[in-house]
């Protein structure tokens, strides 16, 4: 049975009339890379907020590492990035070791070894002079402090250019791997986040809509194969043949022309036999069905996500 990190209970934020959160229910297990899907101003930062108690909630609980009564004890040993916040006059260097300070921490290779880690090895120049990129870098730096067993991110790849982005993801992908670091994590580059999560949590005004793994969620947007034909009967016996049962989708209606009478185009949906797609093209040909159109494609987290809070079966 996996051990849980981190767990909410009903959690609810409200401001005036107007709730943040609604009773989140969300469990993270040790080792996990959770990430947490949503819009601007869905719920993600708020929760994280009343995670690291920077917030008090309006209700619900809160367990991290079982503890549930103590958690200021259980959340110092917590790293966040929420909004970086360093002395503007300090260099990271600087910065980093003043945190050491605070938290108590020994090691003092510590800050050379997550400045280079997140890139900022070397850099003098002080914090005030720094882009949103490199503010997050730094902010990166500070989570992984003491190295602690969970890490909140939120928005960790904001401001970073494609390298950056391709560092931040396999700097957490190897602490995760070699460490098993718990993250929870949240970002609006979703193609981004499908390359590191092991789960997912969506939320939408303030609700949490689903939790799902990485395998289950690929099991729900695999690679399907589309069709665009002229005869739909025709279709679907040519492909019975080959042992194929098709989906059909929604028919279209399109001229061809305006002097010529107009034809209908039928889509048909494969989830088999993907890698058939010769075979499957010359059984049509051969049934005398006109194959417009035959190509794969496969659900992105995106599409995904709006399937789900527009309420459908996702």
């Amino acid at each position: 049975m996996q051990k849980t990190a981190l767990q909410t209970r009903g959690l609810t934020k409200s401001y005036g009339e107007q709730r943040a959160l609604n009773e989140v229910s969300l469990t993270l297990y040790k080792g996990d890379v959770y990430g947490l899907v949503g819009r601007n101003g869905a719920g993600k930062t708020t929760l994280f907020k009343c995670v690291m108690g920077l917030a008090r909630p309006s209700a619900g609980s809160i367990e991290i590492n079982g503890e549930s009564s103590n958690l200021g004890a259980a959340r110092r040993q917590m790293g966040f990035l929420i909004n970086p916040t360093f002395f503007p006059y300090l260099n990271p260097y600087e910065n980093l070791r003043y945190r050491c300070k605070v938290k108590g921490i020994q090691n003092k290779g510590e800050v050379e070894r997550l400045l280079k880690l997140v890139g900022l090895g070397g850099v003098k120049k002080p914090f005030k002079a720094f882009s949103l990129g490199m503010k997050n870098r730094l902010g990166i730096a500070g989570a992984l402090l003491g190295s602690p067993p969970i890490v909140v991110l939120d928005e960790p790849v904001n401001g970073l250019d494609p390298q950056g982005i391709i560092d931040m993801r396999e700097v957490i992908k190897d602490i995760n791997a070699t460490t098993g670091t718990t993250f929870l994590i949240s970002s609006h580059i979703l193609s981004e986040l499908d390359l590191v999560a092991t789960r997912f949590g969506f939320i939408e005004e303030g609700v949490l809509l689903k939790e799902i793994s990485h395998k289950d969620l690929h099991e729900r947007t695999k690679k399907t194969l589309l069709l665009e034909v002229d005869d739909l009967l025709k279709a679907q016996v040519a492909l019975k043949s080959l042992g194929i049962e098709p989906e059909a989708l929604e028919l279209e209606h399109k001229a061809q022309g305006l002097e010529q009478a107009a034809t209908h185009r039928y889509r048909l949906s494969l989830d088999s036999h993907l890698d058939k797609t010769s075979e499957i093209a010359r059984a049509l040909v051969n049934a005398n069905v006109q194959l417009y159109n035959l190509h794969q494609r496969e659900t992105t987290l995106e599409e995904y996500f709006v399937r789900l809070v527009g309420g459908q079966d996702a």
